[in-house]
Formats: structure tokens, sequence, C-alpha cells
């Protein structure tokens, strides 16, 4: 091996250790769900076998090469990122769907249990901690509760731990806008204000 093909295979090691603890860090914060991490250390580890076989290879540079015309990291991310598709918003005093939005297509039975046990610990004055349920192979359900509602969101593909917290934020945005709303007797969806529409219509801009 040439020393000038040498270089090139540390520096290719180099760089994939960087990107490697730069997923560590990404999904340390909140930013990748376990779903991304998996695939793209997958990746990365695949990488680092094949700079291995280069090395012990007649054509070094040839297998190199193979690599780099892999698909995209940011590919292989966006592939496996959690999309918000609808959402689901439950009344705790009617114990009804006030309204949804986008494209909700969820079982009754996938939401019931959750929903009454909700209402019971309110009931209760326990404090209500975020639920995630994964409901097929490509479906989760994030439920997040509040003092008057709680809202149901279905992703495709495991949502992170900044999109899980963001629906909170959403959520609680939703119950001050609408309060005088939701406290009255009869609760009118068509005078409700949704924060959410930004969450579930966002166009979701990858970057590397």
């Amino acid at each position: 091996m040439s020393a000038d093909t040498t270089q090139k295979m540390q520096i290719f090691r180099t760089q994939i250790q960087q990107k490697i603890q730069q997923l560590i860090s990404e999904f340390a914060s909140g930013a990748l769900s376990r779903e991304q991490f998996h695939a793209v250390y997958e990746r990365y580890t695949g990488q680092l076998a094949l700079a291995q076989l280069a090395e012990a290879s007649y054509s070094p540079d040839a297998v190199l090469g193979i690599v780099r015309d892999m698909q995209p990291t940011i590919a292989v991310k966006e592939q496996h990122m959690g999309k918000a598709v609808g959402m689901a918003i439950y009344s705790h005093r009617t114990g009804t769907i006030l309204e949804t939005l986008g494209g909700f297509d969820v079982p009754p039975d996938k939401l019931t249990p959750i929903l009454n046990d909700f209402t019971l610990m309110l009931e209760r004055g326990k404090r209500l901690e975020r639920e995630v349920r994964r409901i097929n192979a490509r479906q989760w359900l994030v439920f997040a509760a509040g003092r008057y509602t709680t809202v149901v969101t279905l992703f495709r593909n495991e949502p992170s731990e900044l999109q899980q917290r963001e629906i909170e934020r959403l959520h609680h945005d939703f119950e001050l806008a609408n309060e005088g709303n939701l406290r009255s007797a009869k609760v009118d969806a068509g005078r409700l204000a949704y924060p959410f529409l930004t969450f579930i219509q966002r166009k979701v801009q990858p970057t590397d």
C-alpha cells in the first residue's frame, strides 16, 4: 500500500470516528430517536469494517470508492426520522375526542386504555407523565396530558426526545390559548386555536 493510500485510510477512519462521536452527542441531546441512532451507527460500523477490508485488499482505493458511493448518511437519518402524521385531542371532562388533525387512523383499542388511565390519575390528583407506545412496525403514539386535555400524536417511525418535548410545549400553548373555551360546559371545537398544525404540517429539512 502506498504512503498516499495509507494516509487516505487514516483520514477516513478518523472522519468516521468523529461522525460516531457526533452521532452519540446528538442522541444524548434528544435530537435522534433510538431507531435513527441504531441505523446510522450500524452504517458507520460497516464503513469501518470496509476500511479494514480495504487495508487488507490489493485495491484499497476501489474499496474506499465503494464506501464513498454508498447512500448518504443524511438519507439514512431521513428514512428513519419520526414524522407526525396526525393527532387527536381528548377531553378529560367529557371523555370524548374534541378534534382530530391530519391523518389519524388509529383503532380505539390502542387509545382507550391509556386515556382512561390518564383520566383516573387526574381524578386522584396524580401527575401525568408522557407515554410513548409502539403500535406496529412503523407507527408510534405519543400521549401528552394537560389539565383539560390529552393530545395523542401518531408518528411514522419512532419520535425523538426533542419531538416529544415539542408536542408537550405545543400542548401547553394550546391549553393556555383556549382555557376559557376548555373550561366551559360545552367546548366549541370550531373556536379552538391549534398550535399543533405547525407541527403536523411541518416539512422537516434534514441536515448532515
